[in-house]
């Protein structure tokens, strides 16, 4: 992107301060793990936030959708969300950007958004009419322009495509693809001319930052995290390169898995607050901050560790430590390790956006690294029981959260990306093996525990035999213990234990694919008829998901 002279970089201009944006999405308020609540971990990671915004001196606060988990948020969901906004509005930072998610109601977003501009929240719920509403020009106290926005939601199917009867897959793919596309030229083409209006009249360079909520071609997912397909039959998915390059900053919601785009640096996830399941538990999860104007460029360094902030964030959860969220296989058969690795997308070119505050920011030249090497090597020290007594005291055992680390510096735009790392607010665990390396891990894992702490456990059984009553014997296992068994699995005699007359299989097991996939199969539906039924199935499951039930 070239920068005119009248559009100079914005440290360069007197009296206009640099400008720091916060990235965030995915909170999924009121979201539960298998049953059980979490709010006072939601709550703990908002009062976390609050404090990040005052520590870091923000702006503006970006939230890239699925703030609720469901269209029809509970009472103690939306007073958790009324309550941060109105405390933020408070604090330094001067605008907040909300954008609904595929997960949240547009119109319930949208209710009281003309209230919340009292309080500089500006909230798009629904793909407006007009785009050039999407286009937001935030300026700071001084009433000089900061930055403009492309505030641009979760485009629903019938935002981006007209249906046809009879339409093919490969049809409505292309036809969704080119809606999202020409949906976010508009929105540049109106961008750019705000832009190049505000160089004229102010003198100086006015950064873009888009939005979007949306699944990119290539990005990692979890297989518990409960990401939707956003468009039936999966399609949709976008690639970096739909994103104009008047873009100087792309936040993006939908997947939980921190992670660039494309291995754009500027195009960018900052994944879920808190891991969603239990395959989210090795993830450091975290916000990233954005920075134009006058940055320093210490690309190897690690960068703004505000202590306060971090003995702040222990003092202010009573109930855990504030350390990397845990997980640990402990023990599994090597097929059950190499599937968990498939599941969680363990590859080299994310690493420094998956787990990580231990990679350069300069990795271009790592990108040619043996993917499947990395992946063996992984799964080995998961299957060696004495790595994995290692990552149990390293997982468990720490109490430092990681300093923030500098992900990607330009000088040519004058800015600069961080990531923060957010405190664990409840600890998990997933234990893998026979009845006795389960019983043993257990009692270690909670060894590791401060009178304060409690666990969360998912039990996977691995062991040849088939064990009717597991439940039962796991839960005796942790009796008088400080951690709960939230879900127990066996995936190895998973078909064998079907055939039982016995099964620990419950229905909360299950997703609605599965539990159509089962009726097909009792009721021997021929594979040709299973392509139209499923098919059929995705999009009424399609239609209750994404239907708004607010909207009149």
């Amino acid at each position: 992107m070239s920068i005119s002279a009248a559009a100079m970089p914005l440290s360069s201009v007197p009296n206009v301060r640099p400008l720091n944006v916060l990235h965030t999405s995915d909170w999924h308020l009121g979201r539960r793990l298998y049953g059980r609540m979490r709010y006072d971990e939601f709550e703990a990671f908002l009062s976390w936030l609050h404090d990040a915004i005052i520590a870091q001196q923000i702006d503006v606060l970006i939230v890239a959708g699925d703030i609720f988990d469901t269209m029809t948020p509970s009472n103690k969901a939306q007073a958790l969300y009324y309550e941060f906004l109105g405390k933020v509005s408070k604090t330094c930072c001067q605008h907040t950007v909300i954008v609904a998610g595929n997960h949240d109601s547009p119109s319930f977003l949208d209710a009281p958004s003309q209230v919340l501009k009292f309080l500089n929240v500006h909230v798009i719920g629904t793909a407006c009419d007009d785009v050039s509403d999407e286009v937001l020009v935030l300026n700071d106290a001084d009433d000089v322009p900061h930055c403009i926005i492309a505030a641009v939601p979760y485009l629903r199917d019938r935002d981006v495509r007209n249906s046809a009867a009879g339409e093919s897959m490969d049809s409505k793919d292309a036809n969704v693809i080119s809606g999202i596309h020409a949906h976010y030229e508009a929105v540049a083409t109106f961008a750019k001319a705000h832009q190049r209006a505000l160089a004229e009249s102010h003198e100086h360079y006015i950064p873009v930052i888009a939005t979007g909520h949306l699944f990119a071609a290539g990005g990692s997912t979890t297989a518990d995290d409960g990401v939707r397909d956003l468009y039936v039959g999966n399609l949709g998915k976008i690639s970096a390169d739909m994103f104009d390059d008047c873009f100087d900053y792309v936040a993006l919601g939908h997947l939980h898995v921190p992670q660039r785009v494309g291995g754009r640096e500027h195009i960018r996830y900052s994944g879920s607050p808190i891991a969603m399941g239990f395959g989210e538990a090795r993830q450091q999860k975290q916000v990233l901050l954005i920075q134009f104007g006058a940055v320093t460029n210490s690309s190897n360094e690690e960068i703004l560790e505000d202590k306060n902030l971090q003995s702040n964030a222990t003092n202010n959860i009573v109930t855990s430590q504030p350390v990397g969220v845990t997980a640990l296989i402990t023990k599994p058969e090597t097929e059950y390790a190499n599937n968990r690795l498939k599941n969680t997308d363990i590859k080299a070119k994310y690493m420094d956006d998956l787990f990580g505050f231990d990679e350069s920011v300069d990795d271009t030249n790592n990108n040619n690294t043996d993917d499947k090497s990395t992946e063996n090597k992984i799964a080995q020290n998961l299957t060696n029981p004495n790595n994995q007594a290692k990552l149990l005291d390293e997982d468990l055992s720490s109490t430092v959260l990681p300093a923030s680390k500098l992900l990607h510096h330009d000088n040519l735009r004058n800015m600069q990306v961080t990531s923060l790392p957010i405190p664990c607010f409840q600890k998990l665990a997933q234990v893998s093996g026979d009845l006795e390396t389960i019983a043993t891990t257990i009692q270690a894992l909670t060894q590791s525990l401060s009178l304060s702490e409690t666990l969360w456990l998912e039990v996977v059984y691995t062991g040849a035999d088939i064990i009717s009553d597991l439940r039962e014997q796991v839960n005796a296992m942790v009796e008088g213990l400080s951690c709960e068994i939230l879900i127990t699995k066996n995936p190895r005699n998973y078909n064998k234990v079907l055939n039982q007359e016995k099964s620990s299989e419950t229905l909360q097991d299950l997703n609605e694919l599965e539990v159509f996939e089962r009726c097909l199969s009792t009721h021997e539906v021929t594979d040709a008829q299973k392509l139209t039924l499923r098919d059929a199935y995705e999009q009424i499951l399609y239609n209750i998901h994404h239907d708004d039930s607010r909207a009149e």
